[in-house]
C-alpha cells in the first residue's frame, strides 16, 4: 500500500470512437496528427495492421493524462508532450518528455475494440524531497 499522505495523484479516463482514426480521416489530417503524436507513436502505429486502434487508443490515453494533471498542477502539457510507447514486453507506458515534469509517476491502462478506444490515467506527483513513494 503507498503512504500518498505527503503527495498528490490525480485521476482521469477518456473514451474515443476508432471511427475518428480511420484511413480516410487520417489521410486528411496527417499535419493535425504531427502535431498530437510523436515521431515513435506513429511509427509503432502505423506498423499494425489497423494503425487506427492504436491511434484512437493513445489520443484517449493522452486525454486521460490530461484530465490527471489537471487536478495536480496548472502547467499546460501538449499532446506532443506526451508519449505513448511499449516496453519490450510490449506493455505500454506513458511519459511526458517536455523538461520540468520529471517529478511525476503516471500510471495508464488502455483498451480498445474494433469501434472503441478506453484510456484510464493515475497521475502521481512525487514529493520535492522524495524521489521514490514510501511504503506503509
Amino acid at each position: 500500500m503507498f503512504n500518498l499522505s505527503q503527495e498528490s495523484f490525480g485521476i482521469g479516463v477518456d473514451i474515443e470512437s476508432v471511427t475518428r482514426f480511420s484511413t480516410p480521416e487520417i489521410a486528411e489530417n496527417a499535419p493535425l496528427l504531427d502535431k498530437v503524436f510523436t515521431k515513435k507513436e506513429l511509427a509503432y502505429c502505423y506498423a499494425n495492421q489497423l494503425p487506427e486502434q492504436h491511434l484512437a487508443v493513445r489520443f484517449a490515453g493522452k486525454e486521460a493524462i490530461i484530465k490527471a494533471l489537471a487536478n495536480i498542477t496548472d502547467d499546460f502539457v501538449k499532446y506532443h508532450d506526451i508519449e505513448i510507447i511499449n516496453n519490450t514486453r510490449g506493455i505500454p507506458y506513458a511519459r511526458i518528455i517536455r523538461k520540468g515534469f520529471n517529478h511525476l509517476r503516471i500510471h495508464l491502462s488502455l483498451s480498445h475494440t474494433q469501434g472503441m478506444a478506453l484510456a484510464f490515467a493515475v497521475v502521481i506527483r512525487l514529493n520535492k524531497r522524495t524521489s521514490k513513494l514510501t511504503r506503509s
